[in-house]
């Protein structure tokens, strides 16, 4: 019995500090609980407003936009390795197709940056939530909410060092893989369409959500079903790269 009151009068404390060390999955700029020093900024990929769905492929043209892409405060070193985890991916994409996606995305960051950061893949992992474990971690997990995916970027704001990145692909949804094809289910997301678009804020580029203006942009903050025109970078993306990285 006294062993149990102890248990119960820790446990406010516990759900205090439990609460504390989350961050909340909202757009925006946090602190990191646990390093005060270390700002989190949380990217949340919202999806498009439904709409009807087709029985057949959706393929769509590659179109181009030169509204260049904002940066969002941060800059990565020259080498920055990441990690993958296989295991979390739908069945419906394939985790061994993972590596592949991944590399795409990040070769056409790479080249928009003029090659000022490479990229490299550590093992791989099972950890499919963000952490501030200084691991940088691609996985498919659990998001409250209608995220597509959620990026958790942590830096030192002073000098916009960046200390670790993870990437959670909302594993609700349904997702493929169009493998570069212009053609995509349309009734799915694509992995590597909405993978691209998390990739440009690890570089360091910012959402956009003037649709006028950025609606082509790979960088654009909506993503919707049958879309495959985010794994193409824009003019306006490329330029917003070369710029952090000049």
């Amino acid at each position: 019995m006294i062993v149990l009151f102890a248990f119960v009068g820790l446990l406010p404390r516990y759900l205090q500090a439990k609460e504390k060390s989350e961050i909340p999955e909202i757009d925006g700029i946090y602190t990191d609980p646990d390093y005060p020093d270390i700002k989190v900024r949380v990217f949340v990929h919202k999806e498009k407003p439904a709409r009807s769905i087709n029985s057949t492929l959706v393929c769509s043209p590659d179109p181009e936009s030169d509204a260049v892409v904002h940066p969002a405060g941060w800059k990565l070193p020259q080498t920055w390795t990441y990690s993958l985890n296989l295991s979390s991916a739908p069945a419906s994409v394939n985790g061994a197709s993972l590596p592949t996606i991944a590399k795409n995305g990040f070769d056409d960051w790479i080249s928009a940056s003029g090659k000022s950061v490479s990229f490299s893949r550590n093992a791989d992992t099972l950890i499919d939530r963000q952490a501030n474990d200084f691991k940088n971690i691609i996985a498919w997990g659990r998001t409250s909410g209608n995220a597509l995916a959620v990026t958790y970027i942590r830096y030192y704001p002073d000098t916009g060092r960046v200390v670790d990145i993870d990437t959670i692909m909302n594993k609700k949804f349904a997702w493929k893989w169009a493998n570069s094809n212009t053609c995509a289910d349309p009734g799915a997301y694509d992995a590597e369409n909405i993978l691209t678009h998390e990739q440009g804020h690890w570089l360091g580029l910012d959402d956009e959500y003037n649709a006028g203006l950025y609606g082509n942009a790979t960088m654009y903050g909506y993503g919707a079903k049958g879309e495959v025109k985010k794994t193409t970078l824009t003019k306006g993306d490329k330029v917003g790269a070369s710029q952090i990285y000049q």
